[in-house]
């Protein structure tokens, strides 16, 4: 039944696609884009077409003709890319969104997982995991206690999980990131997983799952991470499965799919801040 509630929160707000920014979310990202230079379309046209096509997961010639030309809009995205912008832009909210949720603004604890996906017909490094029988490409990805993502690392589907701490420990301190602990599954244990936190100055700690439980039950906090990958594999169709050619692209839009989840927490109404 709608309520004068519901009807205030699912209201047309005037935007042409669900993906599209708002204007409170614009200006908090507009300053880092505004420096690159445009000739023909607003730089913003250039930031939502982006943010269309990792949610929609169409194809760059599909892209609706209102962003400008697929090729003005690949050229940006590509130049977001090798800047690191949706990275960025997320690493300087995160303490926002963390704070508007009731939470530390600096996280001190992080969660990691990997998520094998199944890549596309294009080009690029790609591996079977033997154990989830997928070919294709690994995501694995750190992430906050509340499931924003600090770090993501993509390899071929064959690498093993505990090879991916380092890197992503690695590039969570260069990113600012000063966590005192991690939380993983069994699988990350052995020398290289010991070397790693060391190396970094973390602990490790495994979850495990209580004997006595029977049928499911979510790990504690673990199961942020879990929701994480849902939905980025749900509201973000481009990575439902891997499309990309290079382990840049893919990690790439794991970023902006981020950036654009904790934009939408910055923008939501205070009183339904919940999961």
């Amino acid at each position: 039944m709608w309520t004068a509630e519901n009807r205030e929160r699912y209201k047309d707000d005037g935007r042409r696609y669900p993906s599209n920014l708002t204007d409170v979310e614009w200006g908090l990202v507009r300053p880092l884009f505004e420096i690159y230079p445009t000739l023909t379309k607003d730089i913003r046209e250039m930031v939502d077409g982006c943010l269309y096509l990792g949610a929609e997961g169409c194809r760059w010639r599909s892209l609706p003709k209102e962003f400008g030309p697929w090729q003005t809009v690949r050229g940006y995205r590509d130049r977001f890319r090798r800047d690191g912008v949706w990275a960025d832009a997320a690493a300087l909210l995160t303490p926002a969104a963390r704070a508007r949720l009731g939470r530390n603004p600096v996280p001190s604890t992080g969660i990691v997982d990997s998520q094998s996906v199944v890549s596309g017909p294009q080009k690029g490094e790609r591996g079977v995991d033997g154990n989830k029988k997928i070919k294709g490409i690994k995501r694995h990805v750190l992430t906050c206690s509340f499931g924003f993502v600090l770090a993501v690392f993509v390899s071929a589907a064959n690498l093993h999980d505990t090879l991916g701490l380092a890197p992503l420990l690695e590039r969570a301190g260069a990113a600012g990131w000063d966590l005192e602990r991690v939380k993983v599954d069994g699988i990350y244990a052995g020398p290289t997983v010991r070397a790693a936190a060391e190396r970094h100055g973390v602990a490790v700690q495994v979850s495990v799952r209580d004997p006595a439980t029977r049928g499911f039950a979510p790990l504690p906090l673990r199961w942020r991470i879990e929701a994480t990958f849902g939905t980025l594999g749900n509201r973000y169709r481009r990575l439902t499965r891997n499309l990309e050619q290079s382990a840049d692209a893919a990690e790439n839009l794991v970023e902006l799919a981020n950036l654009r989840r904790i934009l939408r927490v910055l923008n939501r109404p205070a009183q339904v801040q919940a999961w």
